[in-house]
């Protein structure tokens, strides 16, 4: 009687069993072709804005300097030192409490801009608003302050933000601090140049009227200084003068 070991393959055959199976596979394979190297992909910089918004802190950090920095070739600002009289951030750094100012709207006005690839682009040249507003202490009391900047413009209103003076209106009411205006524009909004450029005059516009009225209905100081000249100047009608 014949064992059941005897109908087991021995070890050698296993062996040549699994030999022969490996060339099989192998004999599918050319040997001299290897699997081309991985190479990495470079990443289009150029059309990819980063993650962090860097280049808008970056422009908005540009305008702010342009704004905060004197124009020297500037008509407008030679014009106003010729006269003995101080530019608006020097009036605003006299004015109150050192280190107090806290600008608002800093980066409002024409900016031209320049574009340096399909998806960036930089500030070439800015034309800040002619009036510098803000909040900040004096004597160590807060108050708002608006200030119109002579020297671009001649403080006509047509160079400023009129958001930007709404907004400083209304948020005196709704906080109730004083206003403090320093007054040195020439028109509170009629502009020669502006009725050449579009053909026809217009009715100056209004919108801080209704803020300001409330604000002496409210007993909210609103106060001005004439720094300049002020003829027809719309705030004039408001304030109470020093």
């Amino acid at each position: 009687m014949t064992g059941d070991n005897d109908n087991k393959p021995s070890t050698k055959d296993v062996k040549d069993q699994a030999t022969q199976r490996l060339n099989q596979v192998s004999s599918h394979i050319t040997p001299d072709k290897q699997a081309p190297p991985k190479t990495k992909t470079k990443k289009n910089t150029a059309s990819r804005l980063p993650a962090d918004h860097s280049d808008v802190l970056g422009q908005l950090s540009t305008l702010r300097n342009i704004a905060a920095t004197p124009n020297l070739e500037s008509r407008g600002y030679i014009r106003q030192k010729q006269a003995g009289k101080l530019w608006v951030r020097e009036r605003i750094d006299q004015l109150l409490d050192p280190g107090s100012f806290q600008e608002i709207g800093s980066v409002s006005g024409t900016v031209t801009w320049k574009k340096t690839s399909p998806m960036r682009e930089k500030p070439v040249a800015f034309t800040p608003s002619n009036n510098v507003q803000g909040a900040g202490t004096l004597h160590g009391r807060k108050v708002l302050l608006t200030a119109d900047d002579f020297s671009i413009r001649s403080g006509h209103a047509d160079g400023s933000t009129a958001g930007k003076t709404v907004y400083v209106e209304k948020l005196a009411l709704a906080l109730k601090i004083p206003v403090v205006k320093l007054v040195d524009g020439s028109s509170g909004g009629g502009s020669v140049t502006t009725i050449r450029k579009e053909g026809w005059s217009y009715l100056p516009y209004v919108m801080p009227f209704g803020p300001a009225i409330k604000q002496l209905n409210q007993g909210i100081p609103n106060l001005g200084a004439v720094v300049g000249p002020a003829v027809s100047h719309y705030s004039n009608e408001f304030m109470g003068f020093c």
